[in-house]
């Protein structure tokens, strides 16, 4: 009775909405197995307990490696500019909603790393002239680190190390060292030597 209260109000009239909820989220939970199945069969390679929810936009496939308990939200974009980007994501990654995440350069996210909701990745960029060719520059992302909702890691950056945060809608323009908190527009170290991160 008790997790009723997260979809119903006790009232007799609330019964409905209570039942499309119930509705909405079985459709939703079978939508996102059938993406998980479909989607894991296209991909180059994926580990075990890989679960990947409706909306995911990528491009590629044949370049992406996913490893063990990586978990991708609904609405993520995982796209590439060419087809020599790779996209390597290893163990325990999780990927949350509306992320969109540019692999051109090519891309390595380290094990037990959080990407929360409305981040954006890049690797590539046109330098000052829109129309030309693209730049395509490598990016790898260490370990245990967490990257806050609504950032923006521009091209520029080579490289986030282990054990770091990069904080709520920060525009991160250059490398962040290990064991740091990074935030701000554009980012800077706000406190270094962060001993252990526990996501």
């Amino acid at each position: 009775m008790a997790k009723l209260i997260y979809i119903w109000n006790g009232k007799l009239t609330g019964l409905i909405g209570a039942f499309l909820i119930l509705i909405k989220t079985a459709y939703m939970k079978t939508k996102d197995i059938l993406t998980t199945v479909i989607v894991k069969r296209n991909l180059s390679n994926t580990g075990k307990n890989v679960k990947i929810h409706s909306g995911i936009v990528y491009r590629y496939p044949n370049n992406i490696v996913l490893k063990n308990n990586v978990n991708i939200a609904r609405n993520v974009t995982l796209s590439s500019e060419n087809l020599y980007g790779n996209l390597l994501i290893e163990d325990d990654v999780v990927i949350n909603i509306n992320s969109k995440i540019d692999f051109s350069g090519g891309i390595k996210i380290g094990k037990n790393t959080l990407i929360s909701k409305n981040t954006i990745i890049e690797t590539h960029d046109h330098g000052l002239d829109p129309h030309s060719s693209p730049i395509f520059k490598s990016l790898d992302i260490g370990e245990n680190v967490w990257i806050g909702m609504n950032s923006i890691i521009l091209s520029s950056v080579r490289k986030i190390g282990s054990n770091s945060i990069i904080a709520a809608g920060s525009v991160v323009t250059k490398e962040v060292p290990e064991n740091c908190i990074f935030a701000g527009v554009p980012a800077k170290i706000i406190k270094k030597n962060v001993k252990k991160i526990y996501l």
